[in-house]
């Protein structure tokens, strides 16, 4: 294409060419970023009661940023510290668990920067509560109080007795 005399030739800057020579302070500012660890590892030690005034700083937070009812059964449960560098939370039932599911990763969060200690970790034991059956009919009583003590069993069959009617 032909130009219009007197008019210079300028050329365009390239955004993909750059002087090998030259870094900008973008770059040297990104290298450095690379070479600093994304997290700072702290490991200081830590004991119960530190775990359990965290937990009930937690609690109190979760409650007063407005805590829905079910989140508050789990903040309800007890903590405790287990072994080094784990907080080991007892539930009561699988739906405890599924919900504490939901606030996990920020609970997991708050104890590391409480307890300045960054491999911290969550440990969970469900013990469910065992209900007592209601028993209604003579079948199952005689099979309750037969379990207890076999010897009833022999003793109904040796007299031929029958508890149905």
């Amino acid at each position: 294409m032909p130009t219009a005399p007197g008019a210079e030739s300028k050329e365009t800057p390239s955004l993909f060419r750059r002087d090998k020579g030259v870094k900008s302070a973008e770059e040297q500012a990104e290298k450095q970023e690379e070479s600093k660890p994304l997290l700072e590892e702290r490991n200081s030690e830590f004991s119960e009661e530190q775990v359990v005034a965290a937990w009930e700083e937690f609690k109190s937070e979760r409650i007063g940023a407005g805590a829905s009812e079910t989140e508050k059964l789990v903040l309800d449960r007890n903590v405790t510290k287990s072994g080094d560098k784990a907080v080991k939370i007892t539930l009561e039932s699988q739906l405890e668990n599924s919900i504490l599911d939901k606030i996990e990763v920020e609970l997991i969060r708050y104890f590391r920067k409480k307890l300045d200690n960054t491999f911290v970790q969550l440990e969970r034991e469900v013990s469910e509560i065992v209900t007592a059956k209601n028993l209604y009919t003579s079948k199952e009583k005689f099979e309750y109080m037969a379990n207890l003590n076999p010897a009833l069993r022999d003793m109904k069959d040796r007299l031929g007795l029958d508890f149905e009617y």
